[in-house]
């Protein structure tokens, strides 16, 4: 372990400040945008144009990486991202801000995709599984951190957007100082959403929801998190509650569904998680500690939506074939994460703030019984192995060939 670390500290310091700007800029411009009085609506919008520009980024970031190599579009990435994040204090406009919004998605894309493809040239067949892992845990941790920045500040002010400007542009020192060499660029197969549905329709549906789903819970959480009229450090503790227990329970429900049959487990954590969506309602208006244990709960329940989704899918899948659907699972949630922020806004705009939870419910309910229809159409493989491995929500197909159930990579 110590080893891989010392090959890796650079992308992995570097990577760190990322999330902790990444983390930071998402609840500021959830919170911002309540304060300047932009509606739902115009918010969710502001919010799907991050996933618009995530999708984009990574379909078109692939091409300038053959073009000019790692280093240089890494550079220009996080030198547009920050750019980015100022332009918010330039124009308070929520029309500007979709636009912007697409750049730091954009930019955001590909900085994940060159980071992975770094990663995978630094790891053996050996520390494929340790890399990944400390991957994932970076992730949440910093991204996590990120929310505890908001307090700094006043939001309605410019400092934070500079802080998070100053923390991308920061990023760059360490990995381009260092004496990392960069990767080589290979296509990656990729199947089409109709191939995609034919191997594993519950993998397709479940793509599609947990974008619907983890892009309001994550996107849109800041926002309705201040319009039930928390305050800034409420809304960072609430924040912190998603993507830390979130990140926590991965293992355990991971434990459990290589064990029984998956799409049970996939389909108990989505009702589940659609029952606390009632309960979490109620406890708003009862007790605010009540109301950060149940959130607890429900972000145990559902961010392990994503890995049991892949899990399901590899089920039925060759090793050398989990990367190139990983593709298709990637768009399917790009589409659901843009139009996730689009209709829960729209639920709010008509419940109100409560709108968020009644959205949520109906997302999770309906995965859980499109789960029960499959469960009378296919019988779960009889060889099914052990396949569960826990992801960062922001993995990229690129971040895939580190999965170590996927087929092996050869050593250089």
């Amino acid at each position: 372990m110590l080893t891989v670390l010392r090959n890796t500290w650079a992308l992995f310091f570097g990577f760190g400040i990322i999330c902790l700007a990444h983390g930071l800029q998402g609840t500021l411009i959830g919170v911002r945008s309540v304060l300047e009085g932009f509606s739902f609506f115009l918010t969710g919008l502001i919010v799907a144009g991050y996933y618009v520009g995530y999708l984009t980024g990574s379909v078109v970031i692939p091409i300038f990486l053959k073009r000019v190599g790692h280093i240089r579009v890494f550079a220009a990435l996080a030198s547009l991202a920050s750019i980015a994040i100022l332009l918010h204090t330039v124009f308070l406009d929520p029309y500007s801000w979709f636009f912007i919004r697409i750049l730091t998605g954009t930019s955001l894309s590909g900085i994940y995709i060159i980071m992975e493809s770094w990663l995978n040239d630094k790891s053996t067949n050996e520390t494929r599984g340790k890399l990944l892992s400390i991957y994932m845990i970076i992730t949440f941790v910093f991204v996590g951190l990120g929310q505890l920045l908001l307090n700094i500040s006043d939001p309605a002010k410019v400092d934070l957007f500079i802080l998070v400007s100053i923390l991308l542009s920061f990023a760059l020192l360490p990995i381009l100082l260092s004496n990392t060499e960069q990767p080589n660029t290979t296509d990656t197969k990729s199947f089409s959403l109709a191939e995609f549905y034919a191997i594993s329709p519950l993998g397709f549906v479940g793509a599609l929801f947990t974008g619907l789903a983890h892009s309001a819970v994550f996107g849109y959480g800041a926002v309705y998190a201040t319009a039930k009229g928390l305050s800034v450090l409420e809304v960072s503790i609430f924040m912190i509650i998603i993507t830390s227990f979130g990140a926590l329970s991965q293992w355990p429900i991971g434990y459990l569904s290589d064990r029984m049959d998956r799409r049970l487990i996939l389909i108990g954590v989505t009702f589940i998680a659609s029952g606390l969506c009632v309960l979490i309602v109620g406890s708003s208006y009862i007790s605010l500690t009540l109301f950060f244990i149940l959130t607890a709960i429900y972000s145990c329940m559902s961010l392990p939506m994503y890995s049991l989704a892949i899990a399901h899918t590899n089920d039925f899948l060759q090793q050398n074939e989990i990367v190139a659907a990983s593709s298709a699972f990637a768009k399917l949630m790009g589409i659901g994460s843009i139009l996730g922020p689009l209709m829960v806004s729209a639920m709010m705009s008509v419940t109100g703030p409560n709108g968020y939870h009644i959205y949520l419910l109906l997302i999770h309910g309906l995965l859980g019984l499109f789960g029960l229809y499959r469960m009378t159409k296919r019988a779960i493989p009889a060889d099914s192995e052990s396949q569960y491995v826990p992801l960062p929500r922001n993995i990229t197909p690129a971040g895939m060939e580190l999965n170590p159930v996927t087929e092996p990579i050869e050593e250089q």
